[in-house]
């Protein structure tokens, strides 16, 4: 008898041909006599959502060091999970950085490295393949990917929170894959709105900016649209809370590149392919772990999840796994370099 990778017991015709007594264990197995050891159920595949801002720092959650942005439910992600300090996206705009989380690939891979390009029609993104293995896949807001990606979801819908209660019911009994493109804290920012809830006195201006009032009202709006990424995300974890669905749900919370103010969104800073990456997965993901040993691609994003729903990617993905860094921060080694 072996055991491969993927759990499952498997019978060696050649080891069969050794003699009776490893016939007559085989067949103590299959009789289910009190003696042979119980099969052991796989765990349960979990629900994912993953959560992408559209244009957010790595530096503008308070996970990440920022205090004077509001982001209480980010920081209820990060205490009740993995909190990955070094994450780096592949390409410093939306569209190539989008495509690459989902199709493990690099941009120039699937020809979709200039910004606005659709997916071209031979690729096959993460939600296809999921939904061959029995998940329920849909979408939230900002595709900006073209329409041969979106065909690979089942689902669509323009808004985020307010769409979860019918994308669930849509999902019934299944496993599901939703992907949420937040628009936030994309620009234009809303400028009629008067009751702000960040200040200009309380931004905090890096050193690569100017430090003037329109520097400052610029931030505390930019500021002000996380916060409403935030509030949406607090929202949608009631209602996953509110179906008893939170404890079988990965969360992801990622962002697609830096923010869009002078060296960051588009350049290769830091600041413009950095990103903050949680993962929530309770009982499974340690709260309040943190990785900061290495380097981590979203190209590995596609993989791992693939690998977590009960799939293996096909050679053309060009992104590995990270599945052992969820549950083991402290002994993964990592990657050299992104």
């Amino acid at each position: 008898m072996k055991r491969p990778a993927g759990g499952n017991l498997r019978f060696d015709e050649s080891e069969g041909r050794r003699g009776p007594v490893k016939r007559l264990l085989l067949s103590a197995l299959l009789a289910g006599l009190p003696w042979a050891l119980p099969a052991q159920e796989p765990p349960p595949r979990p629900n994912v959502v993953v959560f992408v801002g559209d244009d957010l720092g790595w530096r503008d959650t308070r996970p990440y060091g920022n205090a004077a942005v509001r982001t209480p439910n980010i920081e209820r992600l990060a205490r009740s999970g993995l909190t990955v300090r070094h994450a780096f996206v592949t390409s410093p705009q939306c569209s190539p950085s989008r495509i690459s989380m989902l199709s493990g690939r690099y941009p120039h891979a699937t020809r979709t490295e200039d910004l606005h390009t659709p997916l071209p029609p031979d690729v096959r993104l993460l939600p296809s393949y999921l939904q061959a293995l029995g998940y329920f896949t849909g979408h939230m807001a900002k595709t900006h990917y073209g329409p041969h990606a979106e065909r690979q979801f089942q689902w669509y819908a323009p808004e985020t929170a307010a769409a979860l209660p019918r994308f669930l019911d849509a999902a019934g009994a299944r496993p599901f894959f939703l992907w949420v493109g937040f628009h936030e804290p994309h620009r234009p920012y809303d400028s009629t709105i008067s009751a702000m809830v960040h200040s200009m006195e309380d931004a905090a201006v890096p050193p690569h900016l100017v430090d003037s009032l329109a520097t400052r009202m610029d931030l505390a709006r930019y500021h002000d649209a996380v916060f409403r990424m935030d509030r949406a995300i607090g929202e949608m974890m009631a209602e996953l809370e509110r179906r008893g669905l939170r404890d079988k749900t990965l969360i992801v919370f990622v962002s697609d590149n830096g923010a869009p103010f002078p060296r960051e969104k588009g350049t290769l800073y830091d600041s413009g392919i950095r990103t903050p990456l949680l993962f929530s997965w309770p009982g499974v993901v340690r709260a309040g772990s943190v990785y900061e040993r290495g380097p981590v691609s979203t190209v590995d994003l596609m993989p791992t999840l693939l690998e977590i729903g009960g799939g293996r990617p096909p050679a053309t993905v060009q992104g590995r796994s990270f599945r052992a860094l969820l549950t083991g921060p402290e002994s993964y080694a990592g990657r050299e370099h992104v």
